[in-house]
């Protein structure tokens, strides 16, 4: 199960704070989120993994493919980052 806490950092930039364990299923809320700030002309989206403890690897293929200039991921355990890397790599 995965929670989102939404916090805006400025005008254009929201810092989405995931915990939990992100799966394929539950990245529809994190599709969600990005989409609806998105039409608010948040220029920069940061999701922060401080808090995710595992996360399989479609969803870390699905994440990986997310990420762009506007997409920002940060603060991802030495596991995520790895599995991350990976994904990016295949």
């Amino acid at each position: 199960m995965m929670r989102i806490t939404e916090k805006l950092e400025n005008e254009k930039t929201v810092r989405l704070r995931l915990d939990g364990t992100i799966s394929v299923e539950s990245l529809s809320e994190l599709d969600e989120a990005c989409a609806r700030h998105q039409k608010k002309h948040r220029s920069m989206i940061i999701v922060d993994m401080a808090g995710v403890d595992f996360m399989k690897e479609e969803a870390a293929r699905r994440l990986a493919n997310l990420q762009s200039k506007s997409l920002n991921i940060i603060n991802c355990s030495p596991f995520i980052a790895t599995l991350l890397e990976i994904v990016r790599r295949a």
